[in-house]
């Protein structure tokens, strides 16, 4: 994906929001985009045949529709659960697609509660239909580029997503691999291949980075000693932790923490 993939000359404003039920029983009219704008739809319920690189999907609530001038509206929904959506219609500049065209919302709720959220402010006066439209024009775009990261992920034999959700979940304890092969149902050796294959890494290299991960995380955003932090994360020797972080991040613990801090600037 290309750097810089929202230019802010591109967005004018936000035209419209408004929500749509398609009727029981009865064809849906698809529409085309009209020239220097953008439309997107939320599906907020019911179902919505859409086709997708040749092959029409089938997609429920949480799925995002943006389309591009000259694109066709979503239309083709099965007549025993027809689709409900919030519909965003935008004012831009002539652009590129730089996401795919669906995409869904990371959480069905929270689909909904953004979609009741822009439909009650749209139609509220007393806020700035500017601001307001920044405000949804980013939001739907950070779900729909989040997705492609969870999209993107490869689909790794089962034995290596239970290893995974094992470590995920225990990584700041202090368990061997000879217990995390077991969980995942395959030897030792084994386990060490796929991770090699898969992953590029050993299964202890990939405890050791997301221990860093959440330690980085802590460094940043509490206010817990970095004694604590090297236990909550799994390090009961903090000489280790001091060695492992500067190793990994290139700084200390401590120079971690004092470049990220909010005031770091000044």
């Amino acid at each position: 994906m290309e750097d810089n993939i929202i230019n802010p000359e591109m967005y004018e404003r936000l035209v419209n929001v408004g929500y749509f039920e398609a009727p029981h029983g009865r064809t849906i009219t698809s529409y085309p985009i009209p020239p220097a704008t953008e439309y997107i739809e939320i599906l907020t319920g019911g179902k919505v045949f859409f086709e997708v690189n040749g092959q029409e999907q089938l997609f429920s609530k949480g799925a995002i529709f943006w389309h591009l001038s000259k694109e066709m509206t979503i239309h083709n929904t099965p007549p025993d659960d027809p689709y409900r959506c919030l519909v965003l219609a935008f004012r831009v500049k002539a652009r590129k697609r730089v996401l795919p065209r669906v995409t869904k919302w990371h959480d069905e709720q929270s689909a909904i509660d953004f979609s009741q959220e822009a439909l009650h402010c749209f139609h509220d006066n007393s806020y700035d239909r500017s601001v307001l439209g920044r405000y949804l024009y980013n939001r739907v775009f950070w779900e729909a580029y989040c997705y492609t990261l969870r999209k993107d992920t490869p689909d790794y034999p089962l034995p290596v997503k239970r290893a995974m959700a094992v470590i995920d979940e225990l990584a700041d304890g202090d368990f061997p691999v000879s217990d995390l092969a077991e969980r995942a149902g395959i030897s030792e050796p084994y386990l060490f291949a796929l991770f090699k294959k898969h992953l590029n890494i050993s299964p202890h290299q990939y405890i050791l980075n997301r221990r860093l991960q959440k330690a980085r995380t802590l460094l940043a955003g509490s206010e817990q000693s970095i004694k604590e932090i090297a236990f909550e994360c799994g390090f009961f020797n903090l000489e280790c932790f001091y060695r492992a972080f500067k190793k990994n991040c290139g700084f200390t613990p401590a120079d971690y923490r004092k470049r990220h801090s909010p005031y770091a600037l000044y």
